[in-house]
Parts: C-alpha cells; structure tokens; sequence
C-alpha cells in the first residue's frame, strides 16, 4: 500500500520510489515476480457500494500513477484479492485492474481471473483467494480446491494467494483453527492450505496479519502463512513486528515440487521507505514460529536465509 489520498493526502513525499530501491535486484532476479496489492488505484470519491462506515473503516485510493513503482521494481502479478480490493466498490477495482493492465502486470481477483506464465518450457497458473464473502473464499474453499485440480491437469505449476488469518497482537501465531477478527471468520489457514496442497496446489502464499509467520514443507510443497508487509505509507503500523518485510524466493521443479527457498529481510521505515535489514528481523521471526507452529515440517533455515 505505496501511499492513499483518502481521508486525506498520506503519500509518500518521494512518490514511493524508495520503497522498493533495496529490494529490486532481489525482485527483479525471478521468472515471477509477485505482490499483493493492498487497497485501490484509483482517483474518483467514494463509493455507494464500497466499505460501509464504521469504527474500523479505512479506505486506501492510490493514484494511478503510482503503478510505475510496481513497474520499476519489475513485478509482473499481482494479486487483488484482500479485504481492501474494493474500499471503492466494483468501480475502485475495475480502475485497479485497468491501471495494471496497462502497465504490463498481470493479476488475480476473487472475480475469477488465471494469471498465466510459461517459464521456459513450465506452465504455470497463479489464483488469488481471501477470506470475504464469495467466489474464492477460504471460508468455504471446497470450489477452491475444485478450481486447483482443474487448473493443476493444464498447468505444470499451481500457486496460490491467500489473504487469510487475524491481526492484532499475537498475530505472528498461526492457530489451527478459524481466525475470528473484528467479528469476521478470516479461515483457518492451515487447513485451507493444506487442503489446498492435496487439491494439487505446489506453493501457497499468504498474507493478511500484517506480521511474518512460519513456514512449512508439506507432502513437498512450501506454504508460507504470512510475508506480512512490504511497503506501507501512513495508515499501517511499522512499529515493532510489523516493520518486518520479507521477500521471499522460491525454486520450484518442473512439477512444481519444492527444491529449494530463501529468506530476504527487509524492514520498513516511516519516511525511509523499505530497506535492507542487516539484523535479518524477518527471518528470525520466520525461523521462530517455523519451528514453532510446524516442527514436525518446519525447513532447516541457515543464517543467509536459505532453506
């Protein structure tokens, strides 16, 4: 979420260009380049059939030109299914898509929408899921798993976006059981995840707690059950845990099994954009609850990061 003029102006003063200036080599070094997008591009007033008033209504309207810096750093997807995707109601994420469409990135709703690449001779799919009501909700995710089978008999290679689990304190837990949070079922993300690996899918990354958090290895499949963070203007916590932003690299084979991951930590700073980490937070917290919540499939995590 690079920056919003809604309440009021809390953009960036560079335009977000420092926001990925660290983490662009470690980006750009990948087939597949992919982000969650958090909130809207858009320019026009709110919208009827937007996010409703209320005591935690907070609206994110980026302006369209902000899309460059996604295109700087060399993404190439996106995913557009989260709880912010449509603060500006179906106008909001038809100017969204628009904006990426042009810009060359590829993305993924709850609407329906494959993003798909050939990668050398690998086709892969790539889905987006959240835990709203409607298609793709990991509430209810047996047409999730449905949709993973078929997609995995034309696809060598099926990733899946998630945008699962609470926030709050204690988030860097992943229970498993559903999350309830500001009195919405936000799933259980271990099972869907691993639901989602038997349907067929090869790695499953999520996000939505805002923090990291573990990591596990199943049947030779990663699912990664928070990156947390990357790039935030004002209107998200950066403090503590929350600052942490990894960036996570992936190999996977030719049939989509795990060979082998790294860790990049990254932090954000209010003012100073994202920038490397030194301390390596991100993997700490990562290698933590890992070992934590899955010690039975947690990876082994050397001190570069690698796994």
């Amino acid at each position: 979420m690079m920056g919003t003029t809604y309440p009021e102006d809390w953009l960036p003063a560079d335009e977000g260009r420092s926001f990925f200036q660290d983490a662009a080599p470690y980006i750009q070094a990948s087939d597949i380049r992919f982000g969650n997008f958090e909130g809207t591009f858009f320019s026009g007033p709110p919208q009827r059939d937007g996010k409703a008033p209320g005591p935690n209504r907070y609206l994110f309207r980026t302006p369209e030109h902000f899309v460059q810096r996604l295109v700087e750093a060399r993404f190439n997807v996106m995913s557009l299914a989260n709880n912010h995707s449509k603060d500006f109601g179906q106008a909001g994420l038809i100017s969204t898509k628009e904006t990426l469409t042009a810009a060359g990135i590829q993305y993924s709703s709850k609407e329906g929408e494959v993003a798909a690449f050939q990668v050398r001779q690998v086709k892969v799919a790539l889905i987006a899921a959240d835990y709203k009501p409607g298609p793709r909700n990991v509430v209810v995710p047996e047409p999730i798993f449905t949709e993973i089978a078929e997609l995995k008999k034309n696809y060598d290679v099926v990733i899946v976006s998630a945008h699962v689990g609470a926030e709050g304190r204690g988030a860097e837990n992943t229970p498993d059981y559903e999350e309830i949070f500001l009195g919405e079922n936000r799933g259980n993300s271990v099972s869907f995840a691993r639901q989602a690996v038997d349907a067929g899918a090869d790695a499953i990354i999520m996000h939505g707690p805002h923090v990291p958090r573990g990591i596990e290895i199943y049947r030779n499949r990663v699912i990664a059950y928070s990156l947390g963070n990357f790039a935030t203007a004002r209107g998200i916590s950066v403090s503590r845990t929350a600052a942490l932003a990894p960036l996570l690299r992936l190999q996977l084979g030719p049939r989509g099994e795990f060979l082998r991951g790294q860790v990049f930590s990254f932090k954000q700073v209010r003012g100073s954009g994202t920038i490397f980490d030194a301390d390596k937070g991100a993997l700490e917290v990562i290698r933590r609850m890992s070992w934590q919540n899955f010690a039975a499939t947690a990876p082994t995590f050397k001190d570069n990061g690698g796994f």
